[in-house]
């Protein structure tokens, strides 16, 4: 003979229904106000009484009409499109991530019940997966991105705004070392003698106009020879994906060719020559090797090919030269550190560090400073000598 099942009743009253002696069931259906999403709960009571005074509190109001608020995904996508023509390629790009992720937790929300708290909860526990500059990035393009519903009237305020970025530890590995004098020359020489043995001739150049000018590495790659007059470089131009671009402040800035510099660039203005390179007519003083371009059109299927560097082309010599030299490894990206710090041990002023490294603000050149052993050594004996004067330390 079959088990019957145990089934609830209903005991006349909607939502509520008996499903043992002293169990009833409360079903509660309500509106979220933040996503217009219809929801359900289920809820348990020990007596009919209490059953009904459960379902009054918990009472949900009727299924709203179809809405008529905006959802963030729909208003991300169109301030994306009202000024993606406005951005540069590489800040697009990172805007349309940004926006991706942002969209992943936020995209059914409306925009007028986006609230601090949300904002703060999903950067907590968006920390927990990412590093704290990725997440920081992608909270300034939501402020910026709700600036926009602000102005608009839809928001009477940016929550966004008010919540705190994380904090941001100093950049470690190969893009956060910088190097001390010492290493730095050791560099410069193992540079100049892997030169044609292990490393081609105008990689080889590369490295070293990068540490003497502390270039970003898009500017490096965007270097042309009418960049040059009058004793200087103006860096005016950078490389995203193969395409020109302005630099990362969009603020043209000058460099003075130093002696050592002087000699570089003249090295690879007659090798060029010497070689009749086929990329001369693209004006870029590294330009591509013809056989390397040739593979980047075929690989990205354009109709004309692009002189211009892969991001990547400095990472195997620059891994030699490290081996060589017996120096930590470094990045590119770490002689613009090294950089701001000879300048700053040249005794050189802060405006002028800033104007030829092109930072922007004190607290951008400030994250590229550091202090070697030698530096604090003098400070140690610049105190002694303050405080005990001639006396010396007994």
């Amino acid at each position: 003979m079959p088990i019957k099942e145990n089934r609830s009743k209903p005991t006349g009253i909607p939502g509520v229904r008996q499903d043992g002696p002293r169990r009833f069931l409360v079903r509660v259906r309500w509106n979220d106000p933040r996503t217009g999403r219809r929801m359900k709960r289920e809820l348990v009571a020990s007596s009919l009484a209490e059953a009904v005074a459960l379902r009054e509190e918990r009472k949900g109001s009727a299924p709203m009409p179809k809405p008529t608020r905006q959802r963030f995904c729909d208003f991300a996508e169109q301030w994306m499109r009202a000024h993606a023509s406005n951005l540069a390629d590489s800040t697009r790009d990172r805007y349309i991530d940004s926006l991706a992720h942002i969209t992943t937790r936020f995209g059914r929300f409306y925009v007028d019940a986006i609230a601090f708290t949300d904002i703060r909860d999903w950067l907590g526990w968006t920390r927990k997966r990412y590093a704290a500059p990725t997440v920081n990035g992608w909270l300034r393009v939501f402020r910026v991105c709700l600036d926009d519903a602000v102005a608009a009237g839809i928001l009477p305020h940016n929550p966004a705004r008010a919540v705190k970025s994380l904090r941001e530890p100093r950049t470690k590995g190969k893009r956060g070392t910088a190097l001390c004098l010492s290493d730095f020359r050791a560099v410069l020489q193992k540079t100049q003698e892997l030169a044609g043995n292990g490393i081609s001739v105008d990689l080889a150049r590369m490295i070293q106009v990068v540490a003497w000018t502390g270039l970003r590495r898009g500017e490096l790659h965007a270097l042309k020879w009418s960049d040059i007059a009058n004793g200087e470089i103006t860096v005016q131009h950078s490389v995203y994906k193969r395409h020109e671009k302005p630099t990362k402040t969009d603020d043209p800035r000058m460099i003075t060719i130093m002696a050592p510099l002087k000699h570089v660039l003249d090295e690879q203005r007659r090798w060029l020559l010497q070689n009749q390179h086929p990329g001369l007519k693209s004006g870029l003083i590294f330009p591509a090797s013809p056989r390397h371009a040739r593979a980047g059109r075929e690989r990205r299927q354009a109709d004309e090919i692009s002189w211009y560097r892969s991001a990547s082309v400095l990472d195997q010599p620059l891994a030699k030269v490290v081996q060589a030299a017996g120096v930590p490894p470094i990045s590119c990206h770490s002689f613009r550190r090294t950089f701001e710090n000879n300048l700053r041990a040249a005794g050189i002023d802060q405006l002028v560090r800033r104007a030829v490294a092109g930072w922007r603000t004190d607290t951008a050149q400030a994250i590229y400073a550091s202090v070697d052993k030698g530096e604090r050594d003098r400070a140690s004996e610049a105190m002694v000598a303050l405080v005990l004067g001639g006396a010396g330390a007994d």
